[in-house]
């Protein structure tokens, strides 16, 4: 009787420890938003990767030494992962992440040069028509378009794109429109005779909604904080903006060569 005693007290044990367990939903939000949320829950420790925002169910085993298992991992390139225990989760927390930027990360600066319509160092084009210098930053190209003729000119945006380096092509948009409007036709942009304009050119692409910031932010144009960059260096992206003189289009393609990739100190 007592053996009999001894099995069914053991069954009953690995039973609940098999089921023994507290479910909790909560939510995850990361800063960066596209880190990546791995959860390890569960009796057997199993991981789920997760995009944020994140509705999450978990099970934390009562058990105290499979419960210390169970855990909330964020992480992301270039950023320290943090780490929290479940258990010390409570069912329907809102649960924001920051990550913090890894300092002295690997960045690289880029060198460019303009090799068509006309060669330039500084990556600026002068015709008849119009004197156009631009800018390479880190999310956008800043150019300035001068018209030099005696007729108003009109930049044709709706037709305007960008060919990055893997040969892939973009609508472009500019400074003067609103980000909600970036998927509708861009309005062309008369320039007067003898004026200038300045825009910031972006590619629509680039644009989102941050669902951490609840409001847009841009892409980078280059990824700089990994050795990767290093292999832009020789690569070729193309800037096409039309523009109409006189009732005449001309197609400009300015042709943009990266001439280096220079590694140097990281930014936090």
């Amino acid at each position: 009787m007592k053996k009999y005693l001894i099995l069914a007290f053991l069954g009953f044990f690995a039973s609940g420890c098999s089921t023994s367990f507290v479910t909790k939903t909560i939510k995850v939000i990361t800063d960066p938003p596209d880190a990546v949320i791995s959860v390890v829950s569960g009796v057997e420790l199993q991981e789920q990767k997760y995009q944020s925002p994140a509705t999450i169910t978990v099970n934390v085993p009562n058990n105290p030494a499979l419960a210390a298992r169970v855990v909330l991992e964020v992480r992301r390139d270039s950023y320290r992962p943090n780490s929290i225990a479940l258990r010390n989760i409570n069912d329907g927390d809102t649960i924001n992440i920051k990550l913090e930027k890894i300092l002295n990360i690997a960045m690289y600066r880029l060198a460019y040069r303009l090799i068509d319509p006309l060669a330039s160092q500084d990556l600026k084009y002068r015709d008849k028509n119009i004197a156009v210098s631009i800018t390479v930053g880190e999310q956008s190209f800043q150019m300035r378009l001068e018209n030099l003729s005696a007729y108003d000119i009109t930049i044709l945006w709706n037709q305007a794109e960008y060919t990055d380096v893997y040969q892939q092509p973009h609508r472009l948009m500019h400074s003067g429109i609103h980000f909600q409007d970036r998927n509708n036709p861009i309005p062309s942009q008369m320039v007067q005779s003898r004026s200038s304009v300045q825009e910031a050119v972006i590619p629509i692409n680039n644009v989102y909604i941050a669902q951490q910031k609840k409001g847009y932010s841009i892409k980078p144009l280059f990824s700089l904080d990994s050795d990767a960059a290093a292999g832009l260096k020789g690569k070729v992206f193309n800037l096409f903006i039309p523009v109409e003189v006189d009732r005449q289009i001309i197609p400009y393609n300015f042709r943009i060569q990266i001439i280096d990739s220079r590694k140097e100190a990281g930014k936090s």
